[in-house]
């Protein structure tokens, strides 16, 4: 049979840390953390702390089990993103950054060699539809060109 405890029984820091498996310094800590809350000088009600102390626990647990879960996740991230490394699905930003560096260098040379191609082609026209027409074909082959570009390895490492 579990006996009361009379209201506002106080016990010091060293009888709470004793109850509780805890040092006296934790118990002062706590206090001073604001979790525990001291009625007199090293004196605290038992009901309220132990309540506290419990409280205080169980989000320590959680908050343990939180960072366990965060971790796992973390390692299975990396574990994923290596696997996809290694079956050459992923690939390192600087590598990333040359071949779009490379294809935008590709279209702007081809953007820039557009007029010399078309001229000769476009001397005299005056309809408006065979003067796009040439110009759209021009371009999206530009594109296409630049879209189609797929460096290989040593041309990647030369870039």
């Amino acid at each position: 049979m579990v006996e009361s405890i009379p209201p506002q029984t106080l016990v010091t820091d060293a009888t709470l840390a004793a109850l509780t498996g805890v040092s006296s310094r934790r118990i002062r800590q706590l206090a001073e953390a604001g979790t525990l809350e001291r009625v007199e000088r090293g004196r605290y009600e038992l009901g309220p702390s132990i309540r506290a102390l419990l409280d205080d626990a169980a989000d320590k647990g959680s908050e343990l089990q939180r960072e366990r879960t965060r971790k796992v996740r973390a390692d299975a991230d990396l574990a994923e993103l290596e696997l996809a490394r290694q079956k050459g699905l992923v690939a390192p930003v600087e590598q990333f950054e040359k071949v779009w560096g490379h294809r935008c260098r590709l279209i702007q040379i081809t953007m820039m060699q557009l007029p010399q191609r078309v001229i000769t082609a476009l001397v005299g026209e005056t309809n408006e539809r065979r003067i796009k027409d040439v110009l759209t074909a021009e371009i999206k082959d530009a594109l296409n060109r630049a879209a189609d570009s797929v460096p290989t390895p040593e041309e990647i490492e030369e870039l």
